[in-house]
Formats: C-alpha cells, sequence, structure tokens
C-alpha cells in the first residue's frame, strides 16, 4: 500500500494524490511524501529506479534485521530506524526505512507503524505544515516514534519495583519475572542505542536533503532516546541486584531454618540418649526397681530440654521470650475464647425463650470483656 500527500509551494497542509501521479507530483512543484506500507521487493526496486535511490540502500531497505544507521549518498540520505511495534502479545520493534532528498521524503515499513498513521492525519490539519519541509517532517515522525518509548519504560520501572519488593519478601516467582524483564530490556537498548546514534549524526552532521531547522530536531531525538538508554541501563543494573536480594532473602531464610530445625535436635538428642538408656530391654539394669523412675526420668529429660534452651538463649542463637508481653497476650486470647463460647450459647438461649434473634447475642457482643 502506498500513500502519496504533495505539499505546494509555501503550503500548508498536505493533499492527498493517487500513487500513480507520482511523476506529475514531483513536477509540480513544492514537496511530496511517499509513504509505502508492506510492500513487495519488486515494488521497492521499482520506486528506487524511479527515485534514482543507490542499488546497496535498497538491498537495505528489501533486507530486514537492520540496526539503525544513516548513510550519505550522492543527492539524497538513507535513514535505518526501528518502531514500537503495535503487537497487543510482546514487546518487538519493527524497521523503517526513509530517503530524504531535495523535494521528497520516501519511507518503507512492512507494517503501518501508529507514528506513521498519526502523521497522516496530523497533515491535512491547516497549518501544521507551515514552514516544514520532508526533512522536518521526517523528524517529526521519529519525534513521535521516540515518544511511543515512553510508556515501555514507565511500565519496566514499574515492573522493577514490583519485582524489587516481592523479592524481599522471596516470592519465588521473582527469577522468572527478572528474566523477562530483562530479555526486554536488553532487546530495547539493543535498538536503543544505535538509534541514539543515528539521530545524533542527523543531528550534528551535514547531510544531503537535511537542513538546520530539521537538525534542531534531530537533536532534541537524540537527547531522548539517550535518556531512555540510561534508563535501561539502570534497569538492567537494578534487575541484577534484585536477583542477589532474592538470593540473600532466600539464603537467610533457610538459615532460619536449619537454625531452628538444629536448635530442635540438639535440645532432643540428649533426650533421646536418656530414653534409649531407659528403655533397652535388659533384666538387670540400675534404677529399674525405683518406684519413682519414671519421673525422675521424664524430670531429667525436661531440665536438660529447660537447660539447652536457655544456653541457646544466652548465645543469641535463638530468640528470648517476650514475658512483659506474655499478660497481654493471653489476656486477649482468653477474651476471644469466651466470646466464641459464648454467641452458641446465646443464640440458643434466645430460640429457647422465643425472643427476636439477636438481641442477647449484641449485648454479648458489645460487652466488654477484657480484664481492667
Amino acid at each position: 500500500m502506498q500513500h502519496l500527500y504533495h505539499v505546494a509551494a509555501g503550503g500548508d497542509r498536505a493533499e492527498a494524490a493517487e500513487p500513480a501521479e507520482l511523476a506529475a507530483v514531483r513536477t509540480a512543484g513544492g514537496w511530496c511524501w511517499l509513504d509505502v506500507v508492506d510492500f513487495t521487493v519488486e515494488e521497492a526496486y521499482a520506486l528506487g529506479r524511479a527515485f534514482g535511490f543507490d542499488a546497496i540502500a535498497m538491498e537495505d531497505v528489501t533486507d530486514l534485521g537492520e540496526f539503525p544507521k544513516v548513510d550519505a549518498y550522492a543527492g539524497h540520505t538513507f535513514v535505518v530506524a526501528h518502531g514500537v511495534a503495535a503487537d497487543p502479545t510482546r514487546l518487538r520493534t519493527a524497521e523503517y526505512d526513509a530517503f530524504i532528498g531535495p523535494g521528497y521524503l520516501v519511507t518503507f515499513h512492512r507494517e503501518d507503524l501508529p507514528e506513521f498513521a498519526w502523521v497522516r492525519e496530523r497533515m491535512r490539519e491547516p497549518g501544521w505544515l507551515a514552514g516544514v519541509g520532508p526533512d522536518q517532517l521526517f523528524a517529526r515522525i521519529a519525534e513521535a516514534g521516540a515518544a511511543r518509548f515512553e510508556p515501555l519504560i514507565a511500565g519496566l520501572e514499574e515492573g522493577v519495583l514490583d519485582t524489587e519488593a516481592r523479592a524481599l519478601a522471596g516470592d519465588q516467582t521473582v527469577v522468572g519475572d527478572v528474566q523477562a524483564l530483562r530479555r526486554d530490556a536488553l532487546m530495547l537498548r539493543k535498538i536503543v542505542g544505535p538509534l541514539r546514534d543515528t539521530f545524533m549524526r542527523l543531528g550534528s552532521e551535514a547531510l544531503e536533503g537535511v537542513g538546520e531547522r530539521a537538525r534542531l530536531r534531530f537533536q532534541s531525538v537524540r537527547d531522548h532516546h539517550f535518556r531512555i538508554a540510561e534508563s535501561l541501563d539502570t534497569a538492567q543494573a537494578v534487575l541484577g541486584a534484585v536477583l542477589e536480594t532474592y538470593r540473600s532473602t532466600v539464603a537467610e531464610h533457610a538459615n532460619d531454618v536449619m537454625k531452628v530445625l538444629t536448635v530442635f535436635a540438639a535440645v532432643l538428642l540428649p533426650m533421646s540418649l536418656v530414653a534409649g538408656v531407659y528403655g533397652m530391654n535388659f533384666a538387670r539394669m540400675p534404677e529399674l526397681g525405683w518406684r519413682l523412675g519414671y519421673l525422675w526420668a521424664l524430670g531429667v529429660m525436661a531440665l536438660i530440654g529447660l537447660g539447652l534452651w536457655l544456653y541457646f538463649v544466652r548465645r543469641g542463637f535463638v530468640g528470648a521470650p517476650r514475658w512483659r508481653r506474655a499478660p497481654r497476650v493471653l489476656g486477649r486470647g482468653l477474651v476471644d475464647l469466651v466470646r466464641l463460647t459464648l454467641k452458641p450459647i446465646a443464640g440458643v438461649a434466645e430460640w429457647l425463650a422465643g425472643r427476636p434473634g439477636r438481641a442477647f447475642g449484641k449485648a454479648v457482643d458489645d460487652e466488654e470483656l477484657a480484664p481492667q
């Protein structure tokens, strides 16, 4: 599909024309924009011959996967750039190519990117193209394309903050999410870096078909991509730190679990030793005839367990009990227990008495049962 627009000399809006009228439009004065979408190789080469484009540049147009760059040829400037594809299923970019020359702008892209559709709609507005040439029109397309990276960067930063919070909580799904975010950030970084260099050259060098006012716009686009590249570099660094945080959190939790299990094993091992000794099936053993031998054995095991626990507390292996909070916690638990017990009793009493369903129950609920 081809979209052809003609802007008369000194005009401030574009007029659509049929692609078959290309030769007449080019000789009518002013300048034109030919936007070619979803083209074939034959169509691309035919247009290249009509405009006199370099054969090497046309090879780059027909070969997908070119990185952003700028090539200067006699009579025109060739630009390869990338924009964010309108794909709701996954994040990806799409290549578009542009030829900027005296009196024309020709763009090629396999799919209709949103920035091109937006510019085509605005071109017919009165005054939007006042004092604008083909180089400045391409700069506006580049500006609109750069703005489409902003929501992606904002979403990436939000995802980084979310994974960071979940990493501190030890969420097991963090690893997969971090890897997905890192892939997206790396893919964008591979495109944004060359895009920044491309628009840096367009904004600083004297290229064929690119004027001073267009260079100022390209410098703005370069700054935009520079900030995007910095944000992506920061996101990649933070995502690496998030993985380290997650690993540290998991290791800390594992250490806590192992510490608790070790303390339990250390406390129970002497008890098991005492129980094992007194559980051996020998006919003649000391203390078997003791009347209080069973109670003595239990007492010895309890003392050993308590002594080991106190030793571990003093060494800092386990936390000490907070005795000051115990009465308050126990009192609150008793109050809740009384409430839960009285509710069904109150309901049965109301049913037996034949009174309305919730009068006594509400009184019990509202009663202050906590100790003064």
